[in-house]
């Protein structure tokens, strides 16, 4: 399966954990040049879909962190005729 395919279905964790077996894949002796740069690419895949993830999660608990909007407080609308510079 493709890399771009198969990282768009993985949550964080997995993504994460995908990205450790990528890692030892890549310092391991016996892996060859083609498959050290077909794993990169995926590499870099994983990262930018979890550095994605990360933002949206980001925003999420900003948006918890805000106050929710309180009403503006009740002000009594201006009658002109009240209000004389004279």
């Amino acid at each position: 399966m493709p890399p771009r395919t198969r990282t768009k279905t993985l949550n964080f964790e997995q993504a994460t954990a995908r990205l450790e077996e990528i890692v030892n894949r890549v310092n391991n002796p016996e892996t060859g040049l083609e498959e050290m740069i077909s794993l990169a690419a995926e590499g870099l895949t994983l990262i930018r879909s979890s550095e994605q993830m990360l933002a949206e999660a980001e925003l999420k608990i900003q948006k918890l962190e805000q106050p929710e909007d309180e009403p503006a407080p009740h002000t009594p609308p201006h009658d002109d005729a009240e209000f004389s510079l004279i």
